[in-house]
Order: structure tokens, then C-alpha cells, then sequence
């Protein structure tokens, strides 16, 4: 038991002085790395505005949208796909009844709204779907109030009678 205890005792300096050299390197092994920005080229840059006529049509449809959900515009139903435009158009009659009845909705018609938070980023882009990925922030004013709404959706985007449509938004999609 001595003799063990010794070649313990013989050995810790040694133990010591290398445990002491790799403690270095073992936490900078096991550090965070910063993560790396992904690299982007012209065509995958969120910010950048479509050039072709159905990106332009896209994003404009999507901003009226943006829009005219604010204002309680009565032409929003119309930037709907037909597949799903009868859902879209109840909900928004029944949103806007409660605002009428509220006696709100001509102030709402008259909101101020800011869509420069906005980023529009396209997924995908064939000829019969696009989707669309929104993020960021938009504000409405209806004085004297200042709404901040935060925005986190894909939205796929059909084409018909050469109208591009909203199909679906999926919120939070990632």
C-alpha cells in the first residue's frame, strides 16, 4: 500500500504538469466557434427586388396584401387564389364587421402603413407556384395609435388567369 501511494505521489508532478499543457487546448476545442454567415450570391440576396415580371407581380401582390389587411380594404379579398378565396373572403367580412361595429372601420380605411420592415425573399420561382418567404416588421398608424406587427411566413403564390394569387401563408415555417 506504501509502495503504491509512492509511485502516486512520484507520478502526480508529471500527471500535474501535463494535465496543465492540455487544458488549454481543451477548451479551445470544446469553445463555441462563432457561427459562419452562409455565403450568398446575387440571386439568393433577400434584399435585392425581383427583375422579371412575375417576381414584380409576386412581391406587389404581397404588399397590396400587407396593405390592404390594415386598411380593411375591401380588395383584399380578390388577391386570394380561388381555391381558397370563399374561406379568406368570411374571415375578413366577419373582421371587418367587428371593426364596423366597433365604429373603427373608417379610421382603419384611412391608417398610414409602413411596409419598409419587410424583407421578401423568393424560395421558389416556377412558372405554376412561387413562394415567398416574408420577414421582419411592418407598422400601421391609425392615429393615435402606432401597431407594430412582427412577420415570419412563407406564402406560395399561384398563378391564375395571369394574376398571381395567394394560395397559403405558413407562419413561422423554418
Amino acid at each position: 500500500m506504501k509502495r503504491r501511494t509512492l509511485r502516486l505521489l512520484a507520478a502526480a508532478p508529471l500527471t500535474l504538469a501535463v494535465a496543465l499543457l492540455c487544458l488549454p487546448a481543451l477548451a479551445l476545442a470544446m469553445a463555441k466557434r462563432p457561427p459562419v454567415a452562409p455565403q450568398q450570391n446575387a440571386t439568393q440576396n433577400a434584399t435585392a427586388e425581383p427583375v422579371d415580371a412575375a417576381g414584380i407581380a409576386q412581391y406587389r401582390v404581397l404588399r397590396e396584401y400587407f396593405e390592404w389587411q390594415a386598411t380593411m380594404d375591401d380588395r383584399l379579398p380578390g388577391l386570394f387564389s380561388r381555391r381558397v378565396r370563399q374561406e379568406e373572403t368570411l374571415a375578413f367580412l366577419a373582421a371587418r364587421e367587428t371593426v364596423n361595429r366597433r365604429g373603427q372601420l373608417e379610421r382603419f380605411r384611412e391608417a398610414r402603413v409602413d411596409l419598409s420592415g419587410l424583407v421578401f425573399k423568393r424560395i421558389t420561382n416556377d412558372p405554376d407556384l412561387a413562394r415567398i418567404q416574408v420577414t421582419g416588421h411592418y407598422t400601421y398608424t391609425v392615429p393615435p395609435i402606432v401597431e407594430t406587427v412582427e412577420e415570419d411566413a412563407l406564402y406560395v403564390l399561384l398563378p391564375e388567369n395571369g394574376q398571381w394569387r395567394i394560395y397559403e401563408s405558413r407562419e413561422g415555417w423554418r
